[in-house]
């Protein structure tokens, strides 16, 4: 709205909802906490809180948020992949541990495995989905062009298996692997944002709901 977008133009209808998952652990041998979701951090078990373990995250906003709670945070990259990528030149043994959701795109402890870095994985919430609201579906059926944002690949994976027409509608993935998804189920636009976080995301769809509503 702040960028022009009426009210009116804008639906508001998460196809997933995030849940906290009970993650006991011991916490005493982690040398250090790879986060990679601001979801992550929402999550944080309360034993972490104020640690001042040395944090390797993903994304400024998430690395920010990861401080705030009292870790000692780096904005290492803006993917996993590149988390992965920037640890291996840092020559950490570990045991260093991914705080992630059920669902992720790139399980980094498999990603190590066998390599002097020693990761491991804790589930602290899940990617709970939920149905759209009947007003959605109408939307979707009957309106020609509507812009969807997708954020992740766990939303993209449920958006397309619903067994609706999307070659009027277009989608705004903040990944390849999320376009990739969108293309397979037809979408008549698939654009993706430069840069995997919300800003680049909202830059993206403004300029489109422009277009559409014009």
């Amino acid at each position: 709205m702040a960028r022009g977008v009426a009210a009116q133009n804008i639906v508001i209808d998460p196809i997933l909802k995030i849940e906290a998952v009970a993650a006991p652990y011991d916490f005493s041998s982690i040398q250090g906490l790879l986060i990679t979701s601001g979801n992550a951090v929402a999550h944080l078990p309360v034993d972490l809180v104020g640690s001042n373990l040395p944090t390797f995250c993903v994304g400024e906003v998430t690395t920010l948020a990861a401080s705030k709670r009292g870790l000692s945070a780096r904005h290492m990259a803006n993917t996993a992949q590149g988390l992965c990528k920037a640890l291996s030149y840092e020559h950490l043994t570990g045991p260093l541990l991914h705080l992630r959701g059920v669902n992720t795109t790139l399980d980094i402890a498999q990603y190590f495995l066998g390599t002097e870095t020693n990761v491991q994985n804790l589930v602290t919430y899940q990617q709970t989905a939920q149905g759209l609201r009947n007003e959605t579906y109408y939307i979707l059926q009957s309106v020609k062009q509507v812009v969807l944002p997708v954020f992740s690949l766990r939303s993209a994976q449920l958006l397309c298996r619903l067994d609706l027409d999307w070659s009027r509608h277009s989608a705004v993935a903040i990944s390849q692997a999320v376009a990739d998804s969108c293309k397979n189920v037809g979408f008549g636009e698939v654009i993706v944002s430069l840069n995997p976080n919300s800003a680049s995301m909202l830059g993206t769809i403004t300029p489109l709901m422009a277009v559409k509503s014009g």
